[in-house]
Formats: C-alpha cells, structure tokens, sequence
C-alpha cells in the first residue's frame, strides 16, 4: 500500500508539474519571440533614420555595423540602385521599406534564426524543470510522511489478520489512523473478539458433548466385549474402538486452542485404508464394492484423519441412504495437478444438488453434515466439489484435491474444465 499511496503521490505531483511547465512554456516562448521582434524593429528603424536623412553608403554601413543584428549579419538594407549593405538572407526576413529624400525607397531586411528565441527559452524551462522536479519529490516526501499513519495501520490490520488466519485468537489492533481506519480497526477488534467467543463457547460445547458420549459409549463397549467371537462381533468392537478413539481426539482437541498446521498425506494409502474397512460392512449387505486407485502417492494437503473422515462420510451417506445390495464403487486419480476422490453407487441419486451441499440439509432425516464434511476438507486445499451422476445409475460425488507441490493460478475455472473432460479421464 505504501508503494501505491507513492506512486498516486508522485503521479499528482507529476501531472501538476507537467501542466504548469506547458503554460509558463507557452507563455516564456511568446514572450521571447516578442522581444526578440521588438530588439529588431528597434534595430531597424535605428538604420532607417540614417536612411531618411540621406546619409551616405559609408554612413549607412556603420549604422548597420553598431546593431546587433548588423554585427551577426542579420540585418541588411537593399538601396535603390541594386546595392546591397549588410547581410540579405534569401527567405525568413522581415522588410521594411524607408523612402529616402530623393523619392525612392529602400528596403532593411531583418533576419530572426530560431535558436536566437529557443536558446534563452530552454534555459529558462531548465530552470523550470529543475523546480518541477524538486516540487515533485518534495510532494513525495511530504505525502509520504502524512499517509505514514495510514500504512502502519493498514500494515497492523494485515499483520492481525494473518495471525487470526493462523488460528491465533486474542488479537486485539491498536486503533490508530484517520477517523476510518480508526472504525475499521474497532470493528475488526469487535469481530475478533466474538470469533474468540464462539471458538471458546464451541470448544466448551465439543467437550460437553463428548464428555456426555463417555457413559453410554462405555456401556456399548462392554456390551460389545460380551456379544461372543465371530466376524460380526469383531466387526462391532473395532467400531466401538474406533468410536472412543474419535471421542478421546475431541476431548483433547477441545481443550486446547486450535491452530493450523501444514499438513500431508497420501491420499491414496487412506482411501485404501478406509474401503477395506466398508468392504467386509458391504459384503455382509451383498454389496458389490469397488476400488480402484492410481499407482503411486496422491499428496494432498490434509492429514490422514480429514481424509479419513471425508470417505467415511461419503460411504456411510451410500450405506444409510441406500437399499442393501446397492453396488458402490471408489476411485482416486491423478491429472493435472489435481487428485480426483470420486464415489458413487446405484442408488437413486441425489435430488436437489443445489442443496445437498448446504450445512445440514438433508431430505431423508440425517443431520446433513456429511457433504459438508467433504466441501469443506477439499476446498481447505483450493479444490472444488461436484455432484452429478454416476455410471452406476446412482449419485457420484467428485471431489478434486489441489495436489501438494502443484500451483493452479485459477483453480476453480481449470476444475471446472477438467468436470468438462471428465470422460478423457480413467474411469473407476
């Protein structure tokens, strides 16, 4: 911003300087032009008095000798008889006829060259320019100190912005500057104080909610640990496992302040991961389930837990939503620059795609968080989400992960083109 009030500033000074110096150039060129017409007029009729009064050739070379014009050989008098005193230049001469005494008249030709009117002109726009530029850094220094202010405050609202970014909370700016960015900086303040609020007032609300889960997840335990052996029952208990530890992550998670963290993982591994899980629930509904992922590490800016919770999320919508014996199929891709999670089934689709993806919409009595789960995991990585359907006949949700070390410039356009092209890619 500081370069940008500097630039404004010498941009104004500049413009001014330019204006002023055209005028005043215009005005010292006719000034100069005007004197040096009225030095040769002068000079002129110096000769011509000679003339008028009859003096002779040697008397009128001696006048023409004492003018300066004379004395450069600008000035030059055409006698009657064809003679020529001085200097006649062929074209860009001033006449002026005298008559002399015995009746017939003679001409004084003054010659003005260019550079008499341009030399004392560009010394004095030297001199002009000189000014204008002192004026210009003058005005650069002075706007400078004054929009000082401005920047620093400016430069604290971005520095508090990045550290809310952060996830730091209990940042407060001082409220510094001009009148506006004095109400900005309060209503930042105001803002960072009831976000600090609501993280608090949400952290205190995972807690609860979770410490509340402890009891009746504690009894599911040790019903699950007396339900005997089998496929099922182990089924049950790694589940209920898997439970507590998710119950435990939030205790934990809630009792401390929640910053951002670079983080990576493979994609890939995960998704694999994840479906034997759903795999050994799918067989036992008579579920057909495929996966299929590309060779090699799928970076993407999440950890393992976010990506996790996204395939979850999206599964267990096909295994809530859907009839038992309903096909379901995975796949991870790799293209462009961008990692591809797509899942569909057979299903019968999604109906109103313009609401599925809206927090806690849902029309078949869920909470409606799972496609909001996965909004929000792929766009922390600059990715986007589409829903359509899928050549299984039922929904295919698409999410597509920008890939770790990758640079997209317009992601979402570049998304929405590969969607375009989505039948060049492998499909699953």
């Amino acid at each position: 911003m500081n370069r940008i009030l500097l630039r404004a500033t010498l941009a104004a000074a500049s413009a001014s300087v330019v204006v002023v110096l055209a005028v005043f150039g215009l005005l010292e060129w006719h000034t100069l032009a005007a004197a040096a017409t009225a030095t040769a007029v002068q000079q002129a009729d110096s000769v011509a008095d000679v003339l008028a009064s009859g003096g002779s050739p040697d008397a009128i070379r001696a006048a023409v000798a004492r003018t300066a014009l004379g004395d450069r050989g600008d000035l030059g008098v055409r006698l009657p008889d064809g003679r020529t005193i001085g200097t006649i230049h062929a074209s860009d001469t001033r006449p002026t006829a005298v008559p002399l005494p015995n009746g017939t008249t003679a001409v004084i030709e003054t010659y003005q060259p260019t550079w008499t009117v341009l030399g004392p002109w560009l010394a004095r726009m030297g001199v002009l320019v000189a000014g204008g530029v002192l004026a210009v850094g003058v005005a650069a220094a002075v706007g400078r100190r004054y929009t000082r202010p401005l920047v620093d405050s400016v430069r604290a609202i971005v520095t508090a912005a990045g550290a809310i970014g952060q996830g730091r909370t209990g940042i407060e700016i001082p409220a510094t500057g001009a009148p506006e960015i004095h109400q900005l900086i309060v209503r930042l303040n105001d803002i960072s104080s009831r976000v600090e609020s609501l993280i608090a007032s949400e952290r205190e609300f995972v807690a609860d909610l979770s410490h509340r889960l402890r009891t009746p997840l504690t009894a599911l335990r040790l019903d699950s640990e007396s339900i005997g052996d089998g496929p099922v029952a182990e089924r049950v208990r790694h589940a209920v496992r898997a439970l507590e530890a998710d119950v435990d992550d939030l205790i934990r998670t809630a009792a401390r302040v929640t910053t951002l963290s670079a983080a990576t993982c493979d994609a890939t591994k995960v998704v694999r991961d994840r479906m034997a899980f759903w795999a050994a629930l799918a067989e036992h509904q008579g579920r057909l389930c495929e996966c299929e992922c590309v060779p090699g590490e799928a970076l993407v800016g999440l950890t393992d837990k976010d990506v996790g919770a996204v395939v979850d999320a999206l599964v267990g919508n096909v295994f809530q939503h859907t009839p038992p014996g309903t096909p379901i199929a995975t796949s991870v891709v790799r293209y462009a620059g961008w990692v591809t999670l797509v899942v569909e089934d057979g299903g019968p689709g999604i109906v109103n795609t313009a609401t599925a993806l809206r927090r806690g919409a849902s029309g078949h009595g869920s909470t409606g968080l799972g496609l909001d789960i996965a909004r929000h995991a792929v766009v922390a990585t600059g990715g986007t989400i589409h829903i359509d359907r899928g050549r299984l006949g039922g929904a295919r949700i698409r999410l597509r992960f920008a890939e770790v070390g990758s640079h997209h410039e317009h992601p979402a356009p570049r998304a929405w083109r590969l969607w375009s092209h989505s039948a060049d890619l492998p499909s699953p």
